[in-house]
């Protein structure tokens, strides 16, 4: 399938040049949706029908454009339904994509996952955020076990300053409501992978809590003997070094020669 922003921009576009070039194909017969399915679900089991795109039309039916691999051709199809649940079935078959997106029925635009978030125009100012790269090299500085203590507890808070580690399991928690909601077989299975990612982090993110608190009581500091290398300083020529003379124009045309 399409990727995210692709697959955004594609339903856009096919929304907005519907009515202009949008012209129903003859559906098939029910003899030729049977071949047809047969053969799309036969390579769907070899792993050789490559969907390309899917929308949703005014009637209620999830469309999928895939490419039908067999015998080392390829055959544009659409099918109704969910690939990965029974029942789908071909409805059509094209010669290109630009023929099945005038044949095929229209694209009604996506739906949102939170109808009373803001959009992408209008979002709030982002809370602040302490970048892991930073967080990391205060540990690369740090000489005392308190100050790592402090950094990997910044890293795992929560509330409205939450570290990253927080935000990371906010992402996957809020992903995988995203995939439940796709309402498909494999949306999910792949929103209980995410959900249980989540869950995972969680409980790592409470583990490097505790553990960041059990480092600060130790009250630990480096010892001595780990001392910082000294910057390498490139040598200064003597006051008295004469710099060296360049090259005459001659001599360079010489040497071409």
């Amino acid at each position: 399938m399409a990727a995210p922003g692709l697959l955004g921009g594609l339903l856009l576009h096919r929304c907005r040049l519907a009515d202009q070039h949008h012209q129903p194909g003859p559906e098939l017969t029910t003899k030729e949706k049977r071949t047809w399915t047969d053969k799309a679900r036969a390579a769907r089991r070899r792993g050789e029908l490559d969907p390309i795109e899917s929308w949703y039309a005014a009637d209620g039916r999830l469309i999928t454009l895939a490419y039908l691999i067999e015998d080392e051709t390829s055959t544009v199809i659409a099918a109704a339904g969910d690939l990965d649940a029974p029942g789908w079935e071909v409805i059509g078959h094209y010669d290109n994509e630009s023929a099945a997106g005038q044949a095929l029925p229209r694209a009604v635009p996506p739906g949102v996952l939170r109808p009373d978030a803001a959009s992408r125009f209008n979002r709030p100012e982002p809370t602040p955020e302490r970048p892991l790269q930073e967080l990391l090299q205060e540990v690369i500085e740090a000489r005392g076990a308190s100050e790592v203590s402090e950094t990997l507890i910044t890293a795992a808070q929560q509330g409205y300053d939450a570290g990253p580690l927080v935000r990371m399991e906010r992402l996957l928690n809020t992903a995988a409501k995203f995939s439940y909601a796709l309402d498909t077989v494999r949306g999910q299975q792949v929103g209980a992978r995410l959900d249980a990612l989540s869950r995972q982090l969680a409980f790592l993110t409470r583990e490097v809590h505790d553990t960041a608190e059990d480092l600060g009581a130790t009250l630990a500091v480096l010892p001595p003997h780990r001392t910082p290398t000294p910057p390498r300083l490139r040598p200064r020529p003597a006051l008295n070094t004469t710099p060296p003379t360049p090259p005459t124009p001659s001599t360079v045309v010489a040497r071409r020669a």
